[in-house]
């Protein structure tokens, strides 16, 4: 099934080379065409049922990569002038396929976990919390959809207003330059 993914996103894929004694993945290279060079690395575990979002960020660009287990990271596409502006979708990542994904400034999103799993993201620029903001991850005008009624949300991501509240806060926001990407 394809995906059609807000302007900017990519998603590369990774090769593991696996033999009796195990695998190695390599995750990120410099010289691939992904659109952010990290400045931060962060390693993150999540227990099954746990949503993490939704959060936008407005300067930064995250890349990631669910390591061990699986999640289902929700996107949606705010940016006013994007090509792809009101576009929601879901796409998978697990660990038995690595794929690296790239989301840009301005892009919502949320990662929704169905066992526990380990997820590695990196930044463009260090983490800010005036750059990490949060709107309800169930918003009906995001449409995301999720495969989950109830799951666990951090008591920020519970508290978090709607879309349209965080959306008037912050203004419109330019559109970046949709980022290129390994094997595109």
């Amino acid at each position: 099934m394809t995906v059609r993914l807000p302007e900017g996103v990519g998603i590369t894929t990774l090769e593991t080379h696996a033999d009796a004694r195990g695998s190695l993945t390599e995750v990120f290279r410099s010289n691939w065409d992904t659109g952010i060079e990290p400045v931060q690395w962060n390693v993150t575990m999540s227990e099954a049922g746990v949503l993490r979002g939704v959060h936008v960020h407005l300067e930064h660009t995250d890349y990631l990569t669910v390591i061990d287990g699986r999640a289902d990271v929700g996107l949606y596409d705010a940016r006013p002038g994007s090509s792809t502006e009101g576009t929601a979708t879901l796409v998978l990542l697990h660990a038995d396929e690595m794929a690296g994904l790239t989301i840009p400034p301005g892009v919502f999103h949320g990662l929704y976990f169905h066992e526990r799993s380990i997820f590695l993201y990196g930044l463009s620029h260090g983490w800010e919390p005036a750059d990490d903001l949060a709107c309800r991850w169930d918003d009906a005008d995001m449409g995301i959809p999720w495969p989950v009624d109830s799951p666990e949300v951090s008591e920020r991501d519970a508290e978090a207003p709607a879309l349209r509240t965080l959306l008037a806060e912050i203004g419109p926001r330019p559109v970046a330059a949709p980022a290129r990407r390994a094997g595109s």
